[in-house]
């Protein structure tokens, strides 16, 4: 398999990474730019003693820590996911259109919420968004993010206490 067919399986799981870390999906399609452009020149460099997807999302990772830190990308922005579109072969876009569940939940806590994360620093924020909204596992994320799978534990554990401290204090 080529790196380009390879690199379009795992396309999505890669924008995942990235929107869990940039916070919109515009940065996050040039961080998965940019990371695919750096796995492709570096493939003679890739061992093989992790999945392809894995060594992507490392790559991933880094370019969106660099992206972050970047002075002019210090803007806080907002994901809604109504701006999130999937682009076809053919030409044809289709917006993201979920079932209106509006009336399933507190919207406004739902947006305090957000908020919240959105305040964690990147080494609670990214491993706590990689398992709850990509469901990926302690191993993988430790492996993604080239820590131990104690850290990675630690990590989610701090970000979801310091969640429902300040989450409980604005309730009161």
């Amino acid at each position: 398999m080529d790196f380009e067919t390879a690199a379009g399986e795992h396309r999505s799981f890669l924008m995942q990474i990235a929107i869990a870390s940039a916070r919109n999906p515009t940065d996050a399609e040039d961080i998965v730019q940019e990371a695919l452009i750096r796995g492709f020149r570096g493939i003679s460099r890739f061992r093989g003693d992790c999945p392809l997807r894995i060594w992507l999302s490392r790559i991933v990772v880094r370019v969106a820590i660099n992206h972050h830190k970047s002075a002019v990308r210090r803007l806080k922005r907002w994901i809604f996911f109504t701006d999130l579109e999937t682009s076809y072969e053919d030409g044809s876009v289709q917006g993201f259109d979920p079932q209106d569940r509006s009336k399933d939940f507190d919207r406004e806590a739902f947006m305090d919420v957000r908020k919240q994360v959105n305040r964690l620093p990147d080494d609670f924020r990214l491993p706590l968004l990689m398992l709850a909204l990509d469901g990926l596992t302690i191993p993988e994320i430790a492996e993604i993010l080239e820590i131990p799978q104690g850290t990675v534990k630690s990590r989610i554990f701090y970000a979801r206490k310091r969640l429902k401290e300040t989450l409980g204090k604005r309730r009161r």
